[in-house]
């Protein structure tokens, strides 16, 4: 248990030592220079990824961490290409950059999903909250929970005496992040009766969704710095999140010493609904299209299914279902909602600021 506190402690501290990375040795290959959301931070710095991007492509990437929203509004003078974590921030980005000429793929999709603990996860089951499903994996009424919340439910009323405060769900920013931003568009149609809102439903909802978010004070614009959190500061801080799928599966692949104790001690809960977040390479310039053909490759797309927990969104790369049920994951999602209008999307984002 020490040990395993140990290597997150340390994976914390190499995540704050500044948010400009060079992933891989200056060989005489391109540098290619782009902005990427946190998620990937790992998978950039793959070795066996820098390996073929030299050997097979003769680049390096240069990196710089930043939250997906903020991505699409940044300055892009010297920049080969943006990686956020949404069709949303490309959206943006093209309404912030207009002229600028640009080629786009999707490279991997996840869903988002809820992040809990054991502890808390049977007394979820007592509620009839959550059910485990084939004997794998846990699935959330999700609007049955965002109500609880809503209603100030604590967490002593369902029997978890030692559990302080209310009941709530922690995500990101939903200003500047991308995973808070698809939280908060899930939370307005489940709250709206799985419904699309418009003008009227919406202005019913946004009390709701606002309150939500308040109750959890500070906002991480990181999902992998929240997710450290979860892990670091444990239950009491963190009791349930809402992050991307491939986090616990990265987690999981890092330590395969511990990984016992990771399923023993982690939950993971899937929302139904849920929704998408997709991830589109962003190339600017002719260096950023060799890094956009180089992210559809397939070793490279073996590499971030197997070892980083992306799913594929590049034709005809099929990912081995294996690890999924080792995690405690379904193969398929397969209660899936979309997001709001972007102009509601646009009406949450300004509530939220």
């Amino acid at each position: 248990m020490s040990k395993i506190k140990l290597i997150i402690g340390l994976v914390l501290i190499l995540a704050a030592v500044g948010v400009a990375l060079v992933f891989g040795p200056a060989q005489k290959s391109s540098t290619i220079k782009i902005l990427y959301g946190s998620e990937k931070k790992g998978l950039l710095g793959d070795s066996e990824i820098q390996k073929i991007l030299q050997k097979k492509y003769k680049i390096t990437v240069e990196g710089t961490s930043m939250g997906s929203l903020e991505i699409a509004n940044s300055n892009i003078d010297g920049v080969d290409g943006i990686w956020p974590s949404s069709k949303l921030a490309e959206n943006m980005f093209k309404a912030a950059h207009q002229g600028v000429d640009y080629k786009s793929e999707n490279i991997f999709n996840t869903p988002i999903i809820f992040y809990s603990w054991p502890e808390i996860t049977e007394a979820l089951i007592k509620e009839k909250i959550v059910e485990k499903r084939d004997n794998l994996y846990f699935v959330i009424d999700t609007k049955r929970y965002l109500q609880m919340v809503v209603d100030g439910k604590t967490w002593k009323s369902i029997g978890l005496e030692r559990q302080n405060g209310q009941m709530n769900i922690y995500s990101t920013d939903p200003t500047r992040s991308n995973s808070g931003f698809l939280a908060a568009g899930l939370m307005a149609v489940i709250l709206n009766d799985g419904n699309m809102p418009d003008e009227t439903s919406l202005s019913e909802m946004l009390p709701k969704i606002v309150h939500i978010f308040r109750k959890q004070g500070f906002l991480e614009n990181s999902t992998s710095y929240l997710f450290d959190k979860y892990l670091n500061q444990g239950q009491g801080a963190f009791p349930l999140i809402a992050a991307y799928e491939n986090l616990i599966i990265e987690f999981y692949q890092a330590y395969p010493k511990h990984q016992d104790y990771i399923r023993k001690m982690t939950r993971v809960l899937i929302p139904e609904p849920t929704v998408w977040s997709e991830h589109p390479f962003i190339a600017i310039t002719k260096n950023g299209e060799i890094l956009l053909s180089a992210l559809q490759d397939p070793e490279i797309q073996d590499i971030a299914w197997k070892r980083f927990g992306f799913r594929s969104g590049a034709m005809g790369v099929n990912n081995d279902p294996g690890i999924l049920k080792e995690v405690g994951l379904p193969e398929q999602i397969s209660s899936v909602i979309p997001l709001p209008s972007p102009k509601m999307m646009d009406k949450i984002v300004e509530a939220l600021k």
